[in-house]
Parts: structure tokens; sequence; C-alpha cells
């Protein structure tokens, strides 16, 4: 019975694009990251973390030259697409 909640802890998947707030163009190689689970976009911006974490963690998006942006997971399966706003 143990193990029933590992796997399906295991199951996460949250995906999506991160642009840029002001011009919607992809931001590449931005990290996304949720507990220890991580992904880079690629050169389109899209991301995709397959891992073990819940309702309530905090996702964390940094790219160079932005601003961080958290938002707190609701889902275990859900698309979250991203725009960040350029430092000041």
């Amino acid at each position: 019975m143990i193990a029933i909640p590992l796997i399906l802890s295991a199951c996460s998947n949250i995906q999506g694009v991160v642009r840029d707030r002001g011009t919607g163009t992809p931001i590449p190689s931005a990290l996304v990251q949720i507990n220890k689970d991580s992904a880079s976009t690629d050169a389109l911006g899209h991301y995709q973390i397959l891992g073990s974490f819940l309702p309530g963690d905090t996702m964390m998006i940094n790219a160079p030259g932005y601003n961080i942006y958290t938002k707190t997971v609701k889902s275990t399966n859900e698309i979250v697409d991203i725009d960040l706003s350029k430092k000041q």
C-alpha cells in the first residue's frame, strides 16, 4: 500500500509556454522549477515538468533579464502559460 501514493505522486505533469509580457515573444532557456523537479524552455518557450509535486507546491520561473515569477500549483496535471516581465 505504501507504493500506491508514490506512484500517484510521480505522475504529476505541468506544461506550457513562457513568453515576454510586453512582446509575446517566447523565452528560450527559462528555468521552470517545482520543488526538486525542473525543466528549461526550448527555443519556442515550451516546457514540460514530469515529477512528484502536489497542489499547493510553488512553481518558480526564472530567466536572465526577467523578474522571477512564482505561482501556486493548482493541479498535478495542468497547462500553465507564463508571461514574464523584464527587469527595470
